[in-house]
């Protein structure tokens, strides 16, 4: 596994300076677009271009629309699509607009760019409210953002070749924008047209404001017919292009992890599980448009891992700033902007440092000097505060989220099996299955169980955690206290929740109901020991409780994507621990209409929204929310995978046999 590419760093925001009258860059001295008919030219040379007003009439009866652009600057190109996007009536039903910057301006000087185009203001204010939340601080990587319901923005800060290496998509016109080649010459290379190659297929569209013939030969090379047209203005020339059929030079590297290739026709939906996984799916797939059943053991959602009265949402920072730590960070992102206001309260959360190790790695932290926003580090005084965590009242969440199922099935599935495309969900008290046109597994560590039923491990393993919530103590505690355990104060409810044991349990009680033990406040309060906080705790009145099961994995990371057929697996690649080269090996067989969301662990509340997302788009064939190692790092046939690669234990005969 090569996630090791990606890395948690950050740009600092570009300045903008004038040129006569222009917006104009310093560092590649050119300039963004002319003020004069800056706005006429996106239109002429991008969307005319690419011939978007005729090609969404053609397309009207399309889920969506992609366009991607390898140069964001100001986000005039976006601006005038937008425009041309809200007042046209017939196209497709949703717009996927993805773009990179490298040298992302501040916020003040996108706001002077954009008002030299009052007729564009109402989109200028809903990108200057996603600028906005950077703070001039941008993490290199995706980031999705929903501008309105029918149109998706997805921007990539840093080198435009190696964002496009993380994205999967299809693109169906292109905006190969940025500055020009004889200025801006690290962009406009060889690998970035064999990205633009592997992420096209026959009838994607190029325009560009270039006519040099550096470009036109690259891409004819990848895969393009070129035309030259008349420029824009002044420029002479400019170039269109068409994808050819059956141009496509990319192979997967990693054949073992296979996503996706195509949208899935169905568009009925059955998950199993009402937990935060479950009912987060719910909520991605029905704004997607599919009809959505959700089958659940209990009568009520968020019962069992989902089922405390609060639960925390918080990123992770690794020492080494971990693909793990990226994948959390990009999930906490996303979580704070999921959440609504009565749902989600940022109030803090403060982690206090007790051995050498952690303070190694409070020291790394700050040698990284991350933003204010995502992490203080506080030597003196032994402390880490995330001043954007929170926590979620996870009732809240369920109701809002519960209106997404459109139907609700309450039993225990007790086998699954496969017939033709379909998926039959079989119970022990009901005599006809339930059939599933697409099925997701999201149902904890009941997954575990109902995958060997079809020959599929999807290595799970349980632990049993208890919560204990106490009357608020007479101390105000303003933000969440973490430690070895955690404290969330409630001051609406006057209590406190802490947490959390994580006790290991034999596989024969996996499947069994679990017991809130009478010793649950006096381990949790434990927990406290070598803290200024215990002698608060132990003297507190104790007023409920919750135990649940989770469902975890051996790397403590999600499961989320589409299941293998795991007995051709393991015969296909029976001799990898041979080290043969990759590409020796067939891609793995994926089954029809199956896929899992699982293995969450303590960090559902902040992953499960993004992983809901991602796998939606997996489904419904949109471009993924998430970088393609963070997707490789979490996929389901990893654990299987590892596994084939260590070499087999032999054993040992004896000398009499």
């Amino acid at each position: 596994m090569n996630a090791k590419t990606l890395s948690f760093k950050y740009l600092t925001a570009t300045s903008l300076s004038k040129q006569h009258q222009q917006p104009h860059s310093k560092l590649f001295d050119d300039i963004y677009f002319n003020t004069a008919d800056g706005l006429a030219e996106a239109n002429y040379v991008f969307i005319q271009g690419n011939d978007l007003n005729h090609r969404w009439v053609n397309a009207k009866n399309q889920a969506y629309f992609v366009v991607a652009e390898t140069g964001f600057g100001t986000g005039l190109n976006l601006l005038a699509l937008l425009h041309q996007w809200h007042t046209s009536k017939d196209k497709p039903k949703h717009l996927n607009y993805i773009s990179v910057e490298k040298f992302p301006l501040k916020l003040e000087d996108l706001k002077t760019a954009h008002a030299a185009f009052p007729k564009l203001k109402e989109y200028s204010e809903q990108l200057l409210k996603v600028w906005q939340s950077f703070s001039e601080k941008f993490r290199c990587g995706w980031h999705r953002f929903e501008l309105s319901p029918d149109v998706s923005l997805t921007l990539g800060f840093g080198d435009a070749t190696e964002q496009l290496k993380q994205l999967k998509a299809t693109v169906h016109a292109w905006f190969l924008d940025g500055f020009t080649p004889k200025k801006n010459p690290d962009m406009w290379q060889d690998d970035l047209f064999f990205q633009v190659n592997r992420l096209s297929q026959a009838g994607s569209t190029i325009a560009t404001f270039t006519a040099a013939s550096k470009i036109s030969k690259s891409l004819s090379e990848h895969g393009f017919t070129v035309t030259k047209k008349p420029g824009y203005g002044r420029k002479r020339e400019m170039i269109t292009a068409v994808y050819k059929q059956g141009c496509q030079q990319a192979k997967i590297k990693q054949p073992w992890a296979p996503l996706p290739t195509q949208k899935s026709n169905n568009q009925k939906v059955t998950i199993l599980g009402a937990g935060i996984a479950g009912l987060s799916l719910a909520y991605q797939f029905k704004r997607a448009g599919y009809h959505t059943t959700v089958i659940e053991q209990n009568t009520q959602a968020m019962q069992n891992a989902s089922g405390n009265a609060l639960a925390m949402v918080m990123p992770l920072i690794t020492a080494d700033h971990s693909p793990e730590s990226l994948l959390y960070s990009r999930a906490f992102d996303y979580a704070q902007n999921f959440y609504e206001a009565d749902e989600y309260f940022s109030i803090g959360v403060e982690q206090l440092i007790g051995n050498n190790k952690e303070k190694h790695w409070v020291t790394a932290i700050k040698n990284a000097k991350l933003p204010p926003s995502l992490v203080q580090v506080n030597q003196q005084q032994n402390t880490v505060f995330y001043s954007q965590a929170g926590y979620v009242d996870t009732q809240q969440v369920a109701k809002r989220l519960s209106q997404s199922v459109d139907q609700w099935l309450n039993f225990q599935i007790s086998e699954i099996s496969q017939s033709g495309h379909h998926w039959q969900l079989h119970t022990s008290n009901e005599t006809q299955p339930v059939t599933a046109e697409l099925l997701i597994i999201a149902n904890g560590i009941q997954a575990q169980k109902s995958g060997n039923s079809f020959g599929v491990d999807f290595g799970l393993t349980a632990r049993h955690g208890m919560t204990s919530v106490i009357k608020a103590p007479h101390p105000n505690l303003n933000h969440i206290q973490l430690g070895d355990g955690y404290v969330i104060p409630d001051q609406s409810h006057q209590r406190w929740i802490c947490g959390a044991t994580f006790d290991h349990l034999p596989e024969p009680q996996w499947y069994k109901s679990t017991e809130l033990t009478p010793e649950h406040w006096s381990r949790n309060c434990d927990l406290w020991l070598q803290y200024d906080l215990f002698n608060t705790l132990k003297a507190a009145k104790v007023i409920g409780g919750h135990a649940a099961i989770r469902a975890t994995t051996a790397d403590h990371l999600p499961i989320c994507g589409p299941c293998i057929d795991q007995s051709k697996f393991r015969t296909d690649y029976a001799d990898l621990h041979h080290g043969r080269h990759w590409q020796n090996y067939p891609q793995a067989v994926i089954l029809d209409n199956l896929y899992v969301l699982n293995g969450l662990g303590s960090r559902g509340f902040t992953s499960a929204p993004l992983l809901a997302q991602l796998l939606c788009a997996m489904v419904s064939g949109e471009p993924l929310p998430l970088e393609a190692d963070l997707c490789q790092i979490i996929h389901p046939n990893r654990f299987l995978y590892r596994s084939l690669k260590k070499p087999p234990k032999h054993k040992k005969t004896s000398l009499n046999s």
